[in-house]
């Protein structure tokens, strides 16, 4: 995964046009409003979490379920992940992802809980990454999910990376004017994460 590789999403998000009723044109419309539902206030950290997961699960075929044995360390790592400067580890991450029984349903919620750190992971990202497959262990694999985390940061520390973000976030707003959808910001990993969707097809 490199910068002049993901540059070519910029000419697909120009070019490609989605149709108004379509499944990426209603994710196009709900993101933002879902990224600020997550973040309106809650009486407390775990009704915060649990309606971050309820959120999260729209997007995903699977019905939530919960593993109450660790859903007091789920949100523990939850709390810490909303924080601003909150470092992407294995220990942040794993008490989520088994709450859920999902690394995959672990980092929408991570991401509704800090855009700016946690990216959306799922096959179609790793299928693009790895060039094949990638197996159900490897997707349960939260370390696979920090390499892409990993790999996010090193592009984004690319003295270029600041003119592909501009140049994919005008294609990008291009495309919900087309499709009337108001404007909204994109974070560096939500940058990188949709570039590759964008690409894997």
């Amino acid at each position: 995964m490199n910068l002049e590789h993901l540059y070519t999403a910029v000419e697909l998000v120009r070019n490609n046009c989605y149709s108004t009723n379509g499944t990426e044109t209603t994710f196009l419309r709900t993101y933002p409003v879902m990224v600020a539902a997550a973040r309106m206030p809650a009486k407390d950290m775990a009704e915060a979490f649990l309606r971050a997961a309820c959120l999260a699960h729209a997007w995903m075929p699977q019905t939530l379920r919960l593993d109450q044995a660790f859903l007091r360390p789920a949100v523990a790592a939850f709390e810490v992940a909303c924080a601003d400067e909150v470092v992407a580890t294995e220990q942040a991450i794993d008490p989520i992802a088994a709450s859920l029984s999902s690394v995959v349903a672990a980092s929408r919620v991570l991401h509704l809980a800090n855009p700016n750190v946690f990216p959306f992971w799922d096959e179609r990202i790793e299928r693009f990454r790895l060039g094949e497959e990638p197996s159900p262990y490897h997707m349960g694999q939260v370390r696979n999910y920090l390499r892409f985390i990993h790999e996010i940061r090193e592009l984004t520390a690319h003295p270029l990376f600041l003119t592909f973000h501009n140049d994919f976030c005008t294609a990008y707003q291009a495309r919900l004017q087309q499709l009337r959808i108001p404007p909204y910001p994109l974070t560096e990993p939500k940058v990188v994460e949709a570039a590759i969707t964008e690409l894997a097809g």
